[in-house]
């Protein structure tokens, strides 16, 4: 049904950025932490970086993050962003102690 992708299609596919995902294993099937980074250019976006509760305040965000902030450095980026909700006070002292600061904030909205 589809055609094989021209040359044009297949260097735009591949151009895009690149997505670099770290985990910290659990001793059970679900990993004690997560997280992702996308480098696009010089910039590094980190997300979704979740540690279950019972494993908080050992350490492994930071080491999710130091993992992830190697290799955008190794692909060339120079700047980062990332996303925290405000009342995640956890999340914004372990970026607080990394560097970060806040630039601007914004809203969710809904359908009522």
């Amino acid at each position: 049904r589809f055609s094989t992708p021209g040359p044009h299609v297949l260097r735009v596919l591949g151009s895009g950025p690149s997505v670099w995902f770290a985990t910290v294993p659990g001793s059970g099937e679900a990993p004690d932490a997560i997280g992702r980074c996308v480098v696009d250019g010089r910039w590094a976006g980190f997300m979704a970086v979740e540690v279950a509760p019972e494993q908080r305040r050992r350490g492994l965000a930071t080491t999710v993050m130091t993992a992830l902030a190697r290799r955008a450095l190794d692909e060339g980026a120079s700047a980062a962003w990332l996303q925290v909700e405000e009342d995640n006070e956890g999340a914004r002292a372990l970026y607080d102690g990394m560097g970060f600061a806040g630039h601007h904030r914004y809203h969710h909205y809904r359908s009522a």
